[in-house]
């Protein structure tokens, strides 16, 4: 899977840019806020529907109406045309010129793994965040999840409007017994045990490959596992003892929408064991895990985002990662200095300079 091209109007503070990638590495390179990093949000916005930062009216150029993301993708048996349209009254996508309607038959005609500065702090991010991690991949390896996802978020908040409806008709000493509540219920715990089981089986299959990246990456013989924490038991008689602390609270408090992720080093929480570096290497392990599942389950490899990750590696582990990457992955780097990357990683690359929302091809660095 490889992006040919890319085409913006009127995104962030592009009101117009284009751009022709190679099949390999790409490096945009400019200072801090000249708009690298919107080149990937762009990307990612074709991949999952959405942008992975703000609402998507955030992502319109300032004072304009509209915007539009454009790519030519190019994957084994086909080139696909993918478009991207949002407004403030809402958004739309295409691909082939054909407006597509559902998210599942819209995901996986490009497929990414971003890397970005914020993915350093996933051993201090809190369990939305690595539920983020769970579902943002998810989405791309299986349709059937981009469907179950979106029937479990929406029978949450069926329920969680129903709790909030019942609360001032309820008294403090009363038994709860309601039947749509008792529907409501079940239906979310048919959603929920879906979920669940994806996840759990997902966890599974990155823990095993995660565990061998790290130690590929790190040089280092530790153990990464990874253990998944939820807080319900998918029975009706176990929401039923729930009932009045969730009318209580006006929201549905045990499901999946709580578990956590802890991830641990030689049985250890990694989080208390392990230093920045080693955090550091945990994130791109996973990263690079990610990608390899991806493109085991989708027989296409996906494209590699990385924000200014370079900056954060010595030489040695820059080298380890770009060996590490799959041969038929094609890459786009952001960096605010040439001269942080190692020249493997310069060696035929195409270079772009990203001066105030303005691109340009360039030489520059290249012989550094």
């Amino acid at each position: 899977m490889i992006v040919k091209s890319l085409k913006l109007i009127n995104f962030r503070n592009y009101e117009k840019a284009e751009l022709s990638f190679s099949p390999k590495t790409n490096i945009l390179l400019g200072n801090n806020a000249a708009g690298k990093t919107n080149i990937l949000e762009a990307l990612y916005a074709l991949s999952l529907g959405r942008s992975y930062k703000n609402k998507d009216k955030e992502m319109i150029e300032n004072e304009k109406d509209y915007l539009k993301i454009n790519a030519l993708v190019e994957l084994k048996d086909r080139e696909d045309s993918i478009t991207f349209v949002a407004a403030k009254e809402g958004k739309k996508v295409f691909v082939n010129e054909r407006e597509i309607t559902k998210l599942s038959e819209f995901i996986g005609h490009l497929n990414t793994v971003l890397f970005s500065p914020e993915d350093l702090l996933l051993l201090k991010n809190g369990p939305q965040e690595k539920r983020k991690l769970m579902d943002m991949s998810l989405l791309q390896i299986s349709k059937q999840y981009v469907e179950d996802y979106q029937a479990f978020k929406k029978q949450l908040k069926l329920r969680n409007d129903y709790l909030k409806y019942l609360y001032p008709k309820t008294k403090e000493n009363d038994d709860i017994e309601d039947d749509m509540l008792d529907i409501l219920t079940m239906n979310f715990i048919d959603c929920n045990k879906r979920i669940f089981i994806a996840r759990n089986t997902f966890l599974k299959n990155l823990e095993a490959i995660t565990d061998k990246k790290y130690r590929e990456l790190s040089g280092s013989i530790e153990t990464i596992t990874f253990e998944y924490i939820v807080n319900f038991e998918n029975d009706i008689a176990f929401y039923k003892e729930k009932y009045k602390s969730d009318i209580t609270q006006g929201s549905t408090q045990f499901g999946c929408h709580r578990d956590d992720i802890i991830f641990k080093k030689n049985g250890q929480d990694f989080e208390a064991n392990a230093s920045q570096g080693e955090g550091r290497m945990l994130a791109l392990s996973i990263k690079l895990a990610l990608a390899e599942m991806i493109e085991k389950m989708k027989r296409e490899a996906p494209v590699m985002l990385l924000d200014d990750v370079f900056s954060e590696l010595d030489k040695n582990h820059q080298n380890r990662l770009l060996s590490m990457l799959s041969t038929s992955m094609q890459t786009i780097i952001t960096t605010t200095d040439i001269l942080k990357i190692g020249k493997p990683a310069l060696e035929n690359a195409k270079i772009f300079t990203v001066t105030a929302g303005r691109i340009k091809e360039t030489n520059y660095g290249r012989n550094q």
